[in-house]
């Protein structure tokens, strides 16, 4: 209907820079599966929310071909069961639209992540995530019955789709050894907090691990020779939507937590300890191990993937860092500092739960330095905090958590000759462990600049927007700084000039488009230039990269370049005009909402309303369809159809949007989305409509009917014959019939004969729905019962209780 309706938008006039309400930017939702192999070519849905009929998606990787394979269908409402109580007033994730389409990722390509977005005329979204990988990816049987089998090694790709749904994956040892999960969710930009328990094949809760802390789950344990072992999967909170996607790895060896030094010097080779469970006797404890390494002499990578080799077989791909500087391990805290040069690095572990690390270097006055402590970085539970002491004992300055971690970094200045102090603490307080690490790097500050900025800029065509660039001066740098835009799209201009004033930490560039402009997206590119000593340097504005939600180190999610999008601006405005709590609304029944429609500028033309991306509290299910509305009308009526079983102790919300077809600068037509102001907010009475049944227990063998005993109930206000028809599940379509039954006006029971066909895929516990359906004032009213009915083989014993 959305589709069909979208194609009806008739032609508008251009539009003028007149005040509008702002468009509705498209978001990122989901892209599913999540991850899959270089070297083949992967069947996926992306989703997101607002998206248009014209929505345009962009790959970071050029070398990674996305085909689109069509418009985006419907909006996917979220699926029972629905939270009741407290958790129904918590904001549910966006409901979204989805595409099919094709990743084709090259043979050559690093493991690791790719980021994808989407753009339209309304603006551009923020970056989602996919993962590359090199290992045996597999993908969740979402119409299973019981555990899904897979042997080792193997990374499966699924989804939590259901509240309170549990995924299950079973394999079998074939020899005893160490076995290892690790669950990637918030790195895929997954809001959920993952749970993995494992069980044996008696029931046993073997081990498991919760991810509280938000930086995804992982465990190890000892598998015994041919035992079964299932792995289960949920979110802490027991959440579940058709969004939280995830990706668990599975394989037998050992799980690296910590390596001493977590970084090495480009092109050395070296001792390396690693730290982690069984890497030194191949038992499940957490141990350690000394390897040497030879770390690339690669400029243009910040770390590379190390698979440690032992006899209870290869770990994890764990990462280690590169540099310049030279690395050190700090020795076992002896009281006295430690004396660094520098430059200099030192990787070391606290040893007291309230433990500090010392370190001592010289100094002159005037001298600048750059002192950074990391742990989140590299994985580890501390929570760095830095100090440091000057000659006279007084602290000169000191750091926290910096911009998007836990870690820490000063920048200082010396004011006196001597002996400096720098104080590593831990913030967390956190019992010692030996994979609980930190790194502590000193190095001379010389005078120089960075520049920032947004990943993304909407401006709109025939108007103008601004970009904020914050400028960090590092070692007392105070020159002015030439700015440059490079990469603008046609119709889109910002002053010849553009100049950071000397001492000046940000400037604002003003982006012009014009009328005549297209709507569209480009990457643009801002570069500034300084005199720093006795050479002009160029430095080129970094943005942040989203999508991973367990980001370590936010240098290294960065990108060289702004998504800028030209824009139109809606010429609708949508208002709710119900106040709050104003209008009761039946349960199972339809309420019209009485909206107004404004248009600017003599716009005239057709408007879909459809449900919002974001939605206040939990929907319950409560849904409206894609609403055509009639050309010229300035009021109009929008169905909302609310469940029986929504709760009546709060009130109900539905936020809309509206979608028009307006044309840019050049006369292309484009579809433009705008927020509806307000919402529709109901008050919940009882339902007009209740269908229930007797039959309790069904135990059916395949291929033979069996027989729901049906009650209804009504309201007095329902005085209409009702339809009943079966519903079931999408695996066993053709396989389940039953003909729909009418009930009269003053029919309140009905024996009703479903019959299924003799097929293998009939075994097991699964749940049909049964749905009544009468008309009220044009519009459903709909109650629904559940039937549990337990399939055994063709030939097996029917009972019914």
């Amino acid at each position: 209907m959305y589709r069909r309706a979208c194609q009806r938008i008739c032609m508008l006039i251009l539009l003028v820079a007149a005040p509008r309400l702002q468009a509705q930017p498209p978001g990122i939702g989901y892209i599913y599966p999540p991850g899959g192999k270089a070297g083949t070519t992967v069947d996926v849905r992306l989703a997101g929310p607002d998206w248009t009929p014209d929505v345009r998606f962009l790959v970071h990787e050029p070398r990674v071909k996305l085909e689109i394979a069509g418009p985006p269908g419907k909006i996917l409402f979220h699926e029972p069961p629905y939270w009741i109580g407290l958790k129904s007033k918590i904001t549910d994730p966006p409901t979204m639209r989805e595409v099919s389409a094709k990743l084709v990722i090259p043979a050559d390509l690093p493991a690791g992540p790719i980021r994808w977005r989407v753009t339209n005329a309304n603006g551009a979204s923020s970056a989602g995530i996919f993962i590359v990988s090199h290992d045996i990816e597999l993908l969740e049987n979402e119409a299973r019955q019981g555990p899904q089998e897979f042997t080792l090694p193997a990374t499966i790709s699924g989804r939590l789709r259901l509240i309170e749904e549990v995924d299950q994956y079973r394999f079998r040892c074939d020899k005893a050894g160490l076995i290892s999960c690790e669950l990637a969710m918030r790195r895929l930009g997954t809001n959920f907090n993952g749970v993995i328990e494992v069980h044996d094949a008696q029931g046993r809760l073997v081990a498991e691990c919760v991810d509280t802390d938000g930086s995804d789950a992982a465990l190890t344990f000892a598998g015994q020779k041919d035992q079964s072992y299932t792995i289960s999967v949920r979110d802490m909170d027991h959440r579940g939507f058709r969004s939280l996607t995830y990706r668990l790895s599975v394989f037998a060896g050992p799980r690296v937590l910590a390596a001493l030094p977590a970084t090495g010097k480009r092109g050395e080779t070296r001792d390396i300890e690693f730290v982690g469970i069984g890497v030194a006797s191949g038992q499940a404890k957490l141990e350690s191990v000394v390897r040497k390494v030879t770390f690339p002499n690669s400029a243009d990578r910040p770390s590379f993937d190390y698979r440690l080799e032992t006899a209870a077989g290869k770990s994890n791909a764990f990462p280690l860092f590169l540099s310049e500087l030279p690395e050190t391990v700090a020795p076992v805290a002896n009281g006295a500092p430690m004396v660094l040069s520098v430059p200099q690095a030192v990787t070391g572990r606290l040893h007291k739960r309230d433990g500090k690390a010392r370190f001592r270097f010289d100094g002159k006055k005037g001298d600048s330095f750059r002192i950074n402590a990391e742990a989140r970085k590299f994985g580890s539970a501390l929570d760095v905090a830095l100090a440091v002491i000057g000659p006279d004992g007084k602290e000169l300055a000191s750091s926290d958590d910096i911009p998007g971690t836990t870690d820490a970094q000063l920048s200082i200045k010396l004011l006196v000759d001597g002996a400096y102090d720098i104080v590593l603490t831990d913030a967390a307080g956190m019992a010692p462990s030996p994979a609980s690490i930190y790194r502590l790097s000193l190095e001379r500050q010389v005078e120089d600049f960075r520049l920032s900025t947004l990943p993304v800029l909407g401006v709109p065509i025939g108007d103008k927007a601004n970009l904020i660039v914050t400028v960090t001066r590092e070692a007392g740098f105070k020159e002015s700084i030439q700015v440059r835009v490079t990469g603008l799209p046609a119709g889109v201009t910002v002053p010849e000039k553009l100049v950071v004033a000397a001492t000046a930490v940000s400037l604002v560039i003003p982006f012009t488009c014009t009328k005549e402009a297209a709507a569209g997206a480009a990457f643009v590119t801002i570069e500034g230039s300084a005199k720093v000593g006795d050479a002009t340097v160029t430095r080129v504005a970094t943005v942040p990269l989203t999508g991973d939600l367990t980001m370590r180190d936010p240098t290294a999610h960065r990108h060289t370049a702004v998504l800028l999008a030209t824009t139109i601006k809606s010429p609708i405005v949508v208002t709710a005009i119900e106040g709050d709590g104003t209008r009761r609304v039946h349960r199972g029944a339809t309420h019209l909402a009485e909206l107004v429609i404004e248009r600017k500028d003599g716009f005239k033309g057709a408007i879909v309303l459809d449900a919002a991306g974001t939605q206040s509290r939990h929907s319950q299910g409560i849904r409206g369809p894609a609403f055509p509305v009639p050309i010229g009308a300035d009021k109009v009526f929008y169905p909302v159809f609310l469940p029986e079983d929504v709760e009546s102790t709060t009130t109900r919300r539905l936020a809309l949007t509206a979608l028009a077809q307006v044309p840019d600068g050049t006369g292309k037509l484009h579809y433009v989305l705008s927020a509806m102001k307000g919402q529709i907010t109901m008050s919940i009475e009882g339902a007009l409509l209740k269908l229930s049944h007797q039959a309790d227990e069904l135990a059916v063998s395949a291929g033979q009917p069996f027989v729901v005993p049906l009650r209804l109930g009504r309201s007095a206000k329902l005085p209409v014959a009702t339809r009943v028809e079966l519903i079931v599940p999408e695996q066993l379509a053709g396989l389940i019939n039953a003909e729909p039954l009418t009930l009269s006006a003053k029919q309140e029971a009905a024996d009703w004969k479903i019959t299924t066909r003799a097929d293998a895929r009939l075994q097991g516990r699964f749940v049909l729905h049964a749905r009544a359906t009468a008309q009220r004032d044009g519009h459903p009213v709909i109650s629904e019962t559940t039937i549990e009915v337990e399939f055994l083989r063709a030939g097996s014993a029917q009972t019914q209780r």
